[in-house]
C-alpha cells in the first residue's frame, strides 16, 4: 500500500462515482477511500514500535516468568504504543484534510450543497480576481491554520515502560 500513489486512486476511484450521487454517499465513500488508502504508513510505524518492544528486557522478563502473550501484549505492549497512535492520528489528520480539500479542488470532492475546503479553495482558480477580493484568501488561511494547528496541539507524550 505504501507504493501506490493513493491520491491518484483517491481521484479515479472518486471519479468513478456519478457525478449527481447524494451527498451521503459521496461524503461517505471519500472518506472510506481515505481511511482505506491512508493507513499504510501509520501502520507501518506501529508495527515498526511494537517489532522493537518485542526484544524489550521488560516483555523478555515477562515472558521468562511464563506471563502468556496476550497479557504481555495488553499489559506492556499496548500501553508502550499509545503514544505512537496518538502521535500517528495528529499527523494523519492534516494528511486527510489536504486530501480531501485536493479532491474538492478538481470537483471531485463532497457536493456543492455540502461546505468542504476543496469547494472552498475552488473560488481561487482565477487569481486575476483575487486582489479585488482579498476575502477569497480567507478559506486558504484558515486552512493553512487548520492543518498547521494540528501539529502544535499534539501532545507531547513520553514512552512508557512498565
Amino acid at each position: 500500500m505504501l507504493s501506490l500513489p493513493w491520491i491518484f486512486l483517491l481521484i479515479t476511484a472518486r471519479a468513478l462515482l456519478p457525478l449527481n450521487a447524494s451527498p451521503t454517499i459521496t461524503i461517505g465513500t471519500t472518506f472510506f477511500l481515505l481511511g482505506a488508502l491512508g493507513w499504510a504508513a501509520s501502520a507501518r510505524v506501529v508495527c515498526a514500535h511494537a517489532v522493537a518492544l518485542r526484544n524489550n528486557d521488560f516483555v523478555l522478563q515477562a515472558r521468562a516468568l511464563g506471563v502468556p502473550e496476550w497479557r504481555i501484549a495488553i499489559r506492556h505492549v499496548v500501553p508502550n504504543i499509545q503514544p505512537i497512535l496518538v502521535a500517528q492520528f495528529w499527523i494523519s489528520v492534516p494528511i486527510f484534510i489536504l486530501a480531501e480539500a485536493n479532491l474538492g479542488i478538481l470537483g471531485l470532492g463532497v457536493p456543492e450543497p455540502m461546505p468542504s475546503w476543496g469547494s472552498l479553495l475552488r473560488e481561487l482558480e482565477d487569481l486575476a480576481l483575487v486582489p479585488g477580493e482579498l476575502w477569497k484568501l480567507a478559506a486558504l488561511g484558515l486552512l493553512v491554520l487548520v492543518v498547521s494547528s494540528f501539529q502544535l496541539l499534539m501532545p507531547r507524550s513520553e514512552v512508557r515502560t512498565r
